[in-house]
């Protein structure tokens, strides 16, 4: 992804194997930080954030519906991902729904994928992942498709556990995370995740209707670059940059694929309670 400019560095970390530091998570109170993830759900418009010339795509349109639930046994999220794109040889019409559950320590993963591509189906993926420990790995097993099975290497993350890290590492005044993370989106690999957090932004103001449930908080910018599990090339695959509320919310999210980058704005944010336990 082009938006980082830091490829090179993400490269070099990477191949260190630049490991989460234990002290900080432990000072930053992970359970804590969990617990504070808000439930919401949230819209976001797609649009073109930057489009090569030279790429074989004209337009993109769509939205992103995430719906999060910080659950008395645990965090679920549910996406649907439906974008358009025009080319030169017509529309192409993407619609993902990726269903998951996480529980609070980390350590279980179950998830359901359904992905269409012009109403087709493209991939299907059912499963779940269990770690035997932050620093011991473990497995997923698929149940769709049958008889497949995935290692996953020590220090493997699922996904909300990778956010609640990136807040703890935020709030400590750290910068830097890299770690392999599982978010049930593939069968045949995890992704290398680094990832940047830039310094505090100053507390929402609320300038946007949209962000009136945010106002008072404070915020960070993150940029992630997603790198293969194999490690065969220097480059990520792709690149989201975002802002990150210390709630969980996300707002001016960017997915950045080289060639072309698609920017989701927050259209509409709605706070539910917890349930009581």
């Amino acid at each position: 992804m082009v938006i980082l400019r830091l490829i090179s560095l993400l490269a070099l970390l990477l191949g260190a194997g630049l490991p989460w530091p234990a002290a900080a998570a432990e000072g930053a109170g992970l359970s804590a930080i969990g617990q504070g993830l808000v439930s919401h759900r949230a819209l976001y418009t797609l649009s073109v954030a930057r489009l090569d010339p030279r790429n074989y795509r004209s337009g993109v349109t769509g939205g992103l519906s995430l719906e999060f639930i910080n659950a008395c046994d645990g965090f679920v999220l549910n996406q649907r991902f439906l974008i358009e794109t025009t080319t030169d040889d017509g529309t192409i019409l993407n619609n993902m729904v990726l269903n998951s559950w996480e529980s609070h320590d980390g350590m279980r993963f179950r998830f359901k994928l359904r992905d269409e591509v012009n109403g087709d189906l493209d991939t299907e993926l059912n499963g779940e992942g269990i770690l035997s420990g932050h620093n011991r790995g473990g497995l997923v097993r698929f149940s769709q498709p049958e008889d497949t099975e995935l290692s996953l290497p020590s220090g493997a993350l699922f996904p909300t556990e990778h956010t609640i890290r990136m807040l703890a590492l935020a709030q400590g005044g750290g910068h830097w995370l890299h770690a392999p993370v599982y978010d049930g989106s593939s069968a045949d690999g995890y992704a290398d995740v680094g990832g940047f957090i830039g310094t505090a932004l100053p507390p929402e103001t609320a300038g946007r209707d949209v962000l009136l449930a945010l106002k008072g908080l404070r915020s960070w910018r993150v940029r992630l670059g997603y790198f293969p599990s194999d490690r065969a090339q220097d480059t990520p695959d792709y690149e989201i940059a975002y802002r990150l509320y210390e709630n969980g919310v996300a707002d001016d999210i960017v997915f950045d694929y080289g060639d072309y980058a698609i920017r989701a704005t927050l259209s509409k944010l709605e706070v539910r309670p917890r349930d009581r336990c």
